[in-house]
């Protein structure tokens, strides 16, 4: 707690609002608070119904193609700031909300730093790129790094990321100008596999293939530059927007991601799995048997908790819920105290957070006994963990 001045002491009469203000925002930190989500449901033109599996209710007749699980807009159904926005939730104490490590991540801004989604592309998503952090301050954004983690897909599904080898970016530039989506013939076409994870850096170009559906995590960043839309117009025969000149300013060609081989870390209860790390955002799988419990630390950033399967009870105290299938809580960080959560029948869930790459990633990976360079790919391509591991290994 801050240290409160002789100065400021309060009396019957007098009673100075800062010492107040200060003394209430601690007593809100020092015990864990959860927000129960509402999803916003987004149409788009490659989406279907998919997300219907999740428990979501959809609108008739309405393709749609997102949940946007956390972002400032998205509302708070139950829980702490039960009402309001995620992005009230922050206003109100910005440093104590986001925590050191979230704040470095969004450069300052008081703004959720995870963009969590459920995505359903019943059809190809326009192949697109973003932009980094330092290319996108002209736009008064920041970048998007993001990820995949694949939750189910049609036979033959693809994941479309990066350029084939020996493929330029003039050559493939030439091919998106004609906007018929034959420049995907120059990518690189993936499996789609449940299961399958991918780091996808800022200046990577990409597609989702049609017939996935990914939990995709990212920066909090809605700048992104289309580049082909696979010959899609609107009813009127209109292509969408296109943005091939600033979106070929910002690609890198030579970027090609691989999937992520994932860790398994210790655990009391059920299993945990590392799937991806870096300075922005780290993602776990967590499985918990039918009747068991397992305890999550309040953590120094907000943690997104996203349940699969099965249905669980939430508990850090001061706030409690239930999530069944689809639902979806933020956990914000706390000064301590732990948050449990007990299964109702098996249950599995995604963790998502900004972590500390050393004493959250590197250590409990270590642990394991996974080496180095496993522990370097669940960053790959992306050397954030590799600088890391360099540190950890440095004399003091």
């Amino acid at each position: 707690m801050d240290r409160i001045r002789p100065s400021e002491y309060w009396s019957l009469y007098a009673i100075p609002v800062s010492p107040l203000v200060r003394i209430s925002k601690w007593m809100e930190r020092a015990v864990p608070k959860i927000s129960i989500v509402s999803p916003r449901l987004d149409a788009k033109p490659w989406g279907g119904r998919r997300l219907e599996r999740y428990g979501f209710s959809l609108p008739e007749a309405t393709a749609i193609g997102e949940a946007v699980v956390t972002a400032d807009d998205v509302e708070i159904g139950s829980g702490f700031g039960a009402g309001g926005t995620i992005g009230d939730v922050i206003a109100d104490d910005p440093s104590g909300r986001l925590g050191t490590l979230a704040s470095i991540a969004v450069s300052g801004r008081h703004i959720f730093p995870l963009l969590v989604k459920l995505i359903d592309a019943s059809e190809n998503l326009s192949i697109q790129v973003h932009p980094n952090d330092g290319e996108a301050v002209g736009l008064d954004r920041l970048g998007k790094t993001e990820a995949w983690h694949v939750l189910a897909a049609d036979p033959g599904a693809k994941l479309f990321v990066g350029l084939q080898p020996g493929v330029t970016l003039e050559t493939f530039a030439a091919a998106a100008r004609k906007l018929d989506g034959s420049s995907a013939s120059l990518m690189r076409a993936l499996d789609a596999e449940p299961g399958t994870t991918l780091l996808i850096p800022a200046g990577t170009i990409h597609a989702l293939g049609a017939g996935v559906m990914v939990y995709e995590i990212q920066q909090p960043s809605d700048v992104t530059f289309r580049l082909d839309d696979w010959g899609r117009v609107d009813a009127e025969g209109r292509p969408r927007e296109m943005h091939v000149d600033q979106g070929f300013g910002v690609a890198h060609g030579d970027v090609r991601p691989e999937p992520i081989s994932s860790i398994r870390l210790s655990s009391d209860v059920g299993e945990r799995l590392l799937l991806v790390a870096c300075r922005y955002f780290a993602l776990e799988r967590l499985t918990v048997p039918a009747g068991m419990a397992l305890e999550l630390a309040s953590g120094l950033s907000p943690q997104v908790l996203t349940v699969l399967s099965g249905n669980v009870a939430i508990d850090g105290g001061a706030t409690s819920g239930s999530l069944a299938a689809g639902h979806s809580a933020v956990i914000w960080p706390s000064d301590s105290g732990t948050v449990r959560i007990a299964a109702d029948g098996e249950i599995v869930a995604l963790r998502s957070w900004v972590p500390d790459l050393h004493a959250e990633v590197i250590e409990p990976a270590r642990l394991t006994g996974s080496s180095d360079s496993a522990i370097a790919g669940l960053g790959a391509p992306l050397l954030d963990l590799q600088h890391a591991l360099h540190r950890s290994s440095s004399p003091a």
